[in-house]
């Protein structure tokens, strides 16, 4: 902070300030987070160093693992009244998302999955740190899932269900017109807020890393300072590229000194550099523009003497900047100089990038023509090409053909993509190839499904049974898998689940459905964990269900296996690949970044059967299906494709169906391997695309 008895509205007095650090590492019933602890410890040790913050260590109070709202909320009140300065409140913990006006949940130790009464809604700390009394200045740092929502103009209010995670957040945002909360204002009480993700986004505590992936790049800034201006992502364009603007410290700030835009700039530069959920700020009367921490990474030098000014300027005749003179080397100005280029070319960047979003007809980005538009992504897998033709058609001038989450081949050039858009439909698409050149897709015919019994059906999954007469469809809401004919859409059966995966299951549950090539096999596989089995550090402890039986007829629950997901990522799809081997298509949105896209193989040959198992926290590594992953299809070729929103590739889009193709590949510089088709769920926005994709993927390896 700055120096102590400092010019106020200038800068902090440390000691006049106070610091309350709140984190939950341990849980009843959720996952544990280790990583919190160390950042509660860290950043007290950061604040109190007189080289970084300088508040005194009396000042500064870390409540670890509060038992009860009051424990965690009092101390933030007797702060309020002790400090006259600035009030720093920091929270690390898991976060989640209500329907209500509250918005943001933070957590207790006891705070169980399902029950909105056992968490903290970020309305009530905002509350404690009132409006009308000292201090001057109230700080907000929130670390935890979804913790963006707390940025006014970001909602959760229009969501499904208490608790709503990946899906329905990212249904809401990809209209990008997210409702407010009505005269809900995250601001009120507060100078300024920073959070560790946007709102519809999870935080990350990658394993075998000290601290969380917000808190660790925080407290290296802090610890390290900001030797020069760098590149950051700009604003609300996550793809921009290192190249695409500079952080410096803000007009005024001493050199000696950071502000929290400095800090933020430099925290979401590097945390855009490893893909990672970017932070979010907020702020009222230009509070994050004044000297907040120590620069560590500069080191005092003498006062620049007075330049005399000349005719042309403050700087005389050359026009050189007062740096010139202050006694630095001639590898400090020169780096100096660089610096105010940077800054000048950081302008016209962000001028253009405003006009650019400013023009609703434009694609937010599209590759250069002379990218290709096919080639390996992989040693296992290659891009054959990618079809938009979908995008924006209507079967018949009448039916949108949209929302597509599942997909089925149905011979060479053939497939059926089941839309998930009320009453639920399945059209049937030639695909324009069979696999050996880019995709032309166009819808030829379409049936609607006919569901039975009542109550909501949300279908995902999409198996096209042997013999082509009927399909399989996995619903998200009920859950169900239900068996339509081809020939009207007529429900005519169900298969049973399990009393888990119905009892204990979220709003995000059944979303992928594949068939082993005979039929024998069929595997449900869940987009999120069950209440009971929740994540470890980011990873979903997952379920995949094996069902016995006959194409046609019926099928019964067989084995239940353990599955992990990617940190952030949820299950969107699998192929069965025969041998109890599958690809599993896993996929998130992040606002600001866009979508991952990823395809991995599991091998279920040697997982435990945990059927029986209540929860998946106390299994150990063994017992889940061993992965590897063919392909991340950020590293494709992207030559052609276009974005309508920020995406790290232009050709990743909001790909939910998955289907091997007929025959192996016959001709071509990728002959022998499988065809791989992807197709994207618009989500019926302008600002995503429905779009087809067609790899080639090697199928001889397995899980090391």
């Amino acid at each position: 902070m700055g120096e102590a008895g400092g010019v106020p509205g200038a800068a902090f007095d440390p000691a006049e300030s106070a610091c309350v650090i709140v984190g939950v590492d341990t849980y009843a019933s959720l996952t544990p987070l280790p990583a919190v602890r160390n950042n509660l410890k860290a950043l007290k040790a950061a604040l109190t160093d007189r080289t970084i913050g300088g508040m005194p260590k009396r000042n500064c109070r870390v409540v670890l693992n509060p038992r009860t709202i009051t424990a965690a909320l009092r101390p933030v009140e007797q702060a309020v009244q002790a400090a006259r300065d600035t009030l720093i409140v920091y929270y690390a913990g898991h976060g989640f998302l209500d329907s209500r006006q509250e918005g943001l949940y933070l957590t207790l130790p006891g705070t169980e999955a399902g029950k909105v009464h056992s968490g903290i809604p970020y309305t009530w700390l905002r509350s404690v740190l009132g409006t009308r009394t000292p201090p001057r200045r109230r700080i907000v740092i929130l670390d935890c899932c979804y913790s963006g929502s707390v940025i006014k103009g970001m909602s959760a209010g229009s969501m499904a269900g208490a608790m709503s995670t990946a899906s329905a957040t990212q249904q809401a945002s990809s209209r990008l017109g997210e409702a407010l909360f009505a005269g809900m204002d995250g601001m009120e009480g507060v100078s300024y807020l920073l959070t560790s993700t946007p709102w519809n986004v999870e935080a990350l505590a990658p394993e075998g890393e000290e601290y969380t992936a917000f808190t660790g790049e925080f407290l290296r800034v802090l610890r390290e300072g900001i030797p020069a201006p760098r590149p950051v992502p700009a604003e609300g364009a996550a793809d921009a590229g290192p190249s695409a603007g500079a952080a410096s410290p803000p007009s005024g700030d001493p050199a000696a000194h950071l502000s929290l835009e400095a800090i933020y700039r430099e925290v979401r530069r590097s945390l855009w550099e490893k893909n990672r959920p970017l932070p979010q700020q907020q702020s009222q009367n230009g509070i994050e523009k004044l000297p907040f921490v120590r620069n560590r990474a500069v080191r005092p030098v003498r006062p620049a003497p007075q330049a005399p000014q000349g005719p042309q300027g403050e700087h005389g005749a050359g026009g050189a900047p007062p740096e010139a003179d202050d006694g630095a080397t001639e590898e400090q100005t020169a780096a100096r100089a660089q610096a105010v280029r940077k800054g000048r070319r950081r302008a016209l960047v962000s001028a253009l990038c405003v006009a650019a979003v400013a023009i609703p007809s434009a694609w937010w980005w599209q590759s250069r023509g002379d990218e290709p538009s096919s080639g390996p992504c992989s040693d296992d897998v290659a891009l054959i090409g990618h079809s938009d033709a979908l995008n924006g058609v209507e079967y018949e001038a009448a039916v949108p053909v949209d929302g597509l989450s599942g997909l089925a081949v149905a011979g060479a050039s053939r497939a059926w993509a089941l839309a998930d858009n009320p009453p639920g439909r399945i059209f049937d698409l030639d695909l324009g190839t069979s696999g050996a050149a880019a995709p032309a897709a166009r819808a030829v015919d379409m049936r609607t499904l006919h569901p039975t019994g009542g109550g909501r059906f949300d279908g995902e999954g999409l198996v096209l049974e042997k013999g082509g007469r009927t399909v399989l469809v996995a619903s998200e809401a009920g859950p169900s898998i239900r068996r339509f004919r081809v020939s009207d859409g007529v429900e005519t059966g169900r298969v049973e689940l399990p009393r888990n995966l119905v009892e204990w299951s979220g709003p995000e549950n059944l979303e992928a459905l594949g068939a082993s090539p005979d039929g024998r096999y069929l595997y449900a596989g869940l987009e999120a964990p069950l209440f009971r089995d929740g994540k470890a550090r980011g990873r979903g402890l997952l379920r995949i269900q094996r069902f016995t039986g006959t194409p046609g007829g019926a099928y019964v629950a067989d084995k239940q296996y353990a599955y992990q997901s990617a940190a952030g990522l949820r299950v969107s799809e699998l192929v069965a690949l025969g041998g109890d081997r599958l690809l599993v298509l896993e996929t998130n949105h992040a606002e600001g970044q866009g979508n991952a896209v990823r395809v991995f193989g599991a091998d279920l040959s040697r997982a435990k059967d945990v059927s029986g198992v209540a929860s998946l926290q106390s299994e150990p590594v063994d017992a889940f299906a061993k992965k590897w992953e063919p392909v991340d299809l950020v590293t494709c070729p992207r030559g052609g494709a276009a974005a309508a929103q920020p995406q790290l590739n232009p050709l990743l889009e909001n790909a939910e169906g998955m289907a091997l193709g007929a025959a192996p590949l016959s001709t071509g510089p990728y002959k022998g391997r499988m065809p791989l088709f992807l197709v994207s769920d618009n989500n019926n926005s302008p600002h995503q695309i429905t779009r087809v994709y067609a790899l080639a993927v090697r199928l001889d390896r397995g899980a090391d």
